[in-house]
């Protein structure tokens, strides 16, 4: 009869160092993946900041550019950067109590800031067009001053490819009532009237301001009121509150939100924020 030599242990021992080589190399896949996909979405954060950082600086751009040329007017801004602001105050564009036209002697005010507006923003658009906008009593149009010139601005597009979205013309009233039997419903009516005056009075200085486009083929000049729901913090008196904002709002350059995963939390803040 033949002896029979048993090898368990052996065999156990060969099959036990496979599968603990098929585990450790699994293991080192998994790390592998999970670093390059770090590495992804590292890269991808660093060109959405990259991006941003690009918006901040062209709206510091603007705001600065056009807060410069106002003031060297004689006319006193105050530039709010994290809200992208222009805040005109009491002495440029300011209202009688009450009422939506500018104070008589701050209607040639709008003549500059319609100027500034037309050298500034031709180079943060994505087109423009033709306009012919339809003044019905020229004579009041007396404030405009000498027509804008685009030319003598100095245009850095390729520096910053973000374009103008909306030059939102915001109103604002202080927090008296409107008066019984007023044209006006409340103050919020009062504030959108203000705002749509000084937007009739830049487009019937500069007409071309109206044919400002943006990628969607919108006009970029808006307005909206808000009444006396904004107030200015630690305004002295009333009438700084009777005033007009500007607010620039951007819109980024062709394919940049394509190219960073559009579907992610990240992006869709930035896109609710720049709303």
């Amino acid at each position: 009869m033949r002896d029979y030599e048993v090898t368990h242990g052996d065999n156990d021992d060969q099959g036990g160092g496979g599968y603990l080589a098929t585990v450790s190399d699994l293991v080192a896949g998994l790390v592998f993946v999970f670093i390059l996909m770090l590495a992804f979405f590292a890269y991808q954060l660093a060109d959405v900041t990259e991006n941003l950082t690009s918006e901040h600086e062209t709206r510091r751009q603007i705001l600065e550019d056009i807060a410069n040329r106002l003031e060297g007017q004689g006319l006193r801004v105050e530039v709010l950067y994290e809200q992208g602001v222009l805040r005109l105050s009491e002495n440029a564009v300011n209202f009688p109590s009450g009422e939506e036209e500018p104070v008589a002697n701050h209607r040639v005010n709008v003549g500059y800031l319609a100027k500034a507006i037309a050298e500034v923003l031709p180079c943060y658009l994505a087109s423009t067009e033709e306009v012919t906008v339809q003044v019905f009593n020229q004579s009041n149009v007396t404030y405009c001053t000498i027509a804008a010139d685009p030319s003598s601005y100095s245009c850095n597009r390729e520096q910053s490819p973000w374009l103008l979205e909306t030059l939102l013309i915001e109103g604002h009233t202080d927090d008296i009532p409107v008066l019984p039997g007023s044209r006006y419903l409340d103050n919020r009516a009062l504030s959108s009237m203000r705002a749509a005056t000084v937007h009739r009075m830049i487009a019937a200085c500069e007409p071309n301001t109206e044919g400002f486009l943006n990628t969607t083929g919108y006009p970029v000049l808006s307005t909206s009121g808000y009444g006396a729901t904004r107030p200015i913090p630690d305004a002295e008196s009333r009438h700084e509150n009777r005033r007009i904002d500007l607010r620039f709002l951007l819109e980024p350059p062709q394919g940049v939100l394509e190219q960073t995963h559009p579907g992610s939390q990240l992006l869709e803040q930035i896109r609710v924020q720049r709303r």
